[in-house]
């Protein structure tokens, strides 16, 4: 029992000599405390920065310290005992580096305080709350750095919250700020802090004030918000997703990368900010809308590597110079606007927009610098200028700028250029469409259906435009046409019965149209093997209200167009509608003819149709009797073929493409996709189905 008591006793003292109350004179706190073990620490009357280096050296378990009832003084150490880079401590000013790296807990600031030094409480692993008295006016750099608060409240009597002040502050979720200015770096990489308030007397955020807090999706204003300047990097690499500009109705200057790296979603900077710094909002990948003034310059790399936003109409009149890389990699903008103004466009300034579809162009041919569009399809992509044909044909002049389909103004119809549209507009689309090289062609103005390519659907839109007494004008470019992404298929078709021939002869092919939709024209190739020509080709039937045209292709073979002024119909159903006269001369090479290419048209849509084959049979008068003894037929992904003898045979794809296949006495199975073939063994030709 007496034990117990001794150490009960013991550790009541132990806690009684672990609190201190001194009161003391600057510089002579070391003489007053009597107990170097103290925990907590109470201290009235004055003290300078003397007093405070002792309290770190001396008194290692000194986790609470209330100053509120002390006096700073101030301290002149022209020696530099305490630190040699710093001689003079102000009064009324927690000095510079004073507690720094202590074990302090809980600290309560002099009533009187108007300052707290150069990271005073710096480090401060323990230390997680923090008062201001009311006479505080400035924080100095790196005051709290590093240490672990939780929750900070600046008051408005604060006018300066130094760089770095609370910067590293891993603990530190929330922070309301009244001070006119929030310094460089202030709250820089601490990561936790998720919630910010700035108070209407903020002005400033500092470079990088904010930079790195990756917890931090927003920010709340009070109202109204006196901010006039946020500097550079004061949101980079944060977590930052919104942030309400047009509540800074004093707002003049957004610094270079200010939101550079961030998941910023919108933001719409106010008319009154005269000054973008270059990259403001580099790679913010997730903004999807943006808008600016109408800044004479914008600068480099200001919206670079932004993929979802639409920047088609962010630019207003008075931008005069984008600079380099502004929208590099801008994937999103179909159609952009460049303002008239507009008078220079630096490198690689709209690099990588690569869905740019249309370039609205509203003012002269600007200077540019290195690469503007690279990676650009330039071809792909229409510029208009919105103005007659002049300016668009300085456009089409100028380097960088040539390569654009450049839109010009046309008269629909008007194909051979002559102000008139007629019947000789649509011979010379026929010209066109059978490759004759008519001298005058304005595609734009042939392209009735504006899809892109020439065929005998867009005749039949001719003859309704001379029918119907129409002149329109489109906006089109100049040049070639490319085929459209994809014409619908019909299952109708053309059919050729297969042909016996002998060398020399000449024979007549009856083409058949079997088709369950009523057309308006239609149009083919015709390959015959070499040796075979085309004589003559006659309408009949369903076709024989149509006028027809043909030629000679340079890649060998004949275009056929059938075709009629006042768009006849081409019915529906079964029986022949073309004739086609050939000769064979005594020595011919291939053993199909094919029909490719094949175009239905009505008054709506063109349809393709799929190829067809003809077989030929080049009869010699020389029986061959291994020939008459082969067949062959299509089996699911085969080709059969039975022979008598042993040989080579032939086979021929509806592409044109030939197999040449070795064949043995019995039966050959050769694999095949489905389609079409034509079998050709010892000069006789087998037509053969494979599903």
């Amino acid at each position: 029992m007496r034990n117990h008591l001794i150490l009960a006793c013991a550790a009541i003292l132990s806690l009684q000599s672990s609190a201190l109350e001194v009161s003391t004179t600057a510089g002579a706190l070391h003489t007053d405390v009597t107990d170097l073990t103290a925990s907590t620490l109470t201290v009235s009357g004055s003290l300078d920065a003397r007093d405070f280096r002792f309290m770190v050296d001396s008194m290692p378990a000194l986790t609470t310290l209330d100053l509120s009832n002390a006096v700073i003084e101030a301290y002149d150490d022209s020696d530099g005992a305490l630190l040699s880079s710093v001689t003079t401590y102000p009064a009324g000013v927690l000095p510079q580096c004073a507690l720094m790296g202590s074990a302090v807990s809980q600290v309560t600031l002099p009533t009187t305080l108007t300052g707290i030094g150069q990271a005073a409480l710096a480090g401060c692993a323990q230390l997680t709350t923090i008062s201001f008295p009311t006479t505080l006016t400035s924080i100095g750099a790196y005051a709290f750095s590093g240490s672990a608060l939780t929750a900070v409240e600046v008051p408005a009597t604060v006018t300066l919250v130094g760089e770095g002040a609370f910067a590293g502050c891993e603990q530190l979720q929330q922070a309301v700020l009244h001070s006119a200015v929030i310094g460089n770096e202030a709250f820089k990489r601490t990561t936790m802090l998720s919630d910010v308030t700035l108070g209407s007397e903020v002005t400033t955020i500092g470079d990088g004030a904010f930079a790195g807090c990756t917890l931090l999706e927003g920010v709340t204003l009070s109202e109204p918000c006196a901010v006039a300047s946020i500097g550079r990097e004061a949101f980079s690499l944060s977590g930052l997703k919104q942030i309400d500009l047009g509540g800074m109705p004093q707002l003049t200057t957004l610094g270079a990368w200010a939101f550079a790296n961030t998941p910023i979603q919108t933001l719409d900077v106010p008319s009154t900010v005269t000054t973008l710094g270059e990259g403001a909002l580099y790679y913010a990948t997730q903004l999807t809308q943006a808008s600016i003034p109408s800044l004479v310059r914008i600068p480099d790399y200001a919206f670079a590597g932004n993929h979802a936003a639409d920047f088609s109409e962010l630019l207003g009149e008075g931008t005069e110079q984008i600079g380099a890389y502004a929208f590099y990699g801008d994937s999103t903008s179909i159609i952009f606007t460049l303002p008239s103004t507009i008078t220079y466009i630096g490198t690689k300034a709209m690099a990588g927009m690569t869905g740019l579809q249309r370039l609205d162009v509203l003012g002269d041919v600007a200077r540019l610098g290195d690469s503007v569009w690279a990676c650009v399809n330039q071809p792909l992509v229409n510029l208009d200028t919105h103005r007659d044909n002049e300016v668009s044909d300085l456009f089409a002049e100028a380097d960088q700028w040539r390569e654009f389909h450049i839109l010009h103004d046309y008269l629909l119809g008007d194909v051979n250029s002559d102000t008139r549209i007629n019947v000789r507009d649509i011979t010379t689309t026929v010209d066109y469409i059978m490759e004759r090289e008519p001298s005058v062609f304005v595609f734009p103005a042939a392209d009735v259906l504006a899809d892109k390519v020439i065929n005998v659907r867009d005749i039949t839109g001719l003859a309704d435009l001379i029918l119907d007494e129409r002149y329109d004008i489109v906006r089109a470019v100049h040049g070639s046409g490319r085929m459209p992404n994809s014409i619908p298929y019909t299952d109708d078709e053309l059919q050729m019965p297969d042909l016996v021939i002998a060398p020399g002869a000449s024979s007549t092919i009856a083409v058949n149209l079997s088709s369950t939709r009523t057309y308006n024209a239609l149009q083919f190739d015709l390959v015959l093997p070499e040796g075979m020509t085309l004589s003559d080709c006659r309408l009949d039937g369903r076709l024989s209200n149509h006028m027809r045209t043909m030629g000679e292709r340079e890649e060998g073979g004949y275009r056929i167009v059938a075709y009629s002024v006042d768009n006849a119909p081409i019915a529906a159903g079964e029986g022949h509608i073309i004739e086609l006269d050939v000769q064979a001369a005594q020595q011919t090479y291939g053993n199909v003819i094919v029909m490719e290419n094949i175009i239905f048209a009505d008054l709506e849509s063109d349809y393709a149709a799929s190829p067809s084959l003809s077989a030929i049979d080049n009869v010699t008068g020389v029986d061959d009797l291994a020939a008459v003894h082969s067949k062959a037929w299509g089996e699911q992904g085969q080709i059969v073929i039975e022979s008598n003898a042993t040989g080579m045979a032939q086979v021929v794809a509806v592409n044109g493409t030939v197999r040449e296949v070795n064949i043995e006495r019995g039966r050959t199975m050769v694999d095949a996709a489905s389609g079409v073939y034509v079998v050709v063994i010892a000069g006789h030709s087998h037509k053969v189905v494979v599903k």
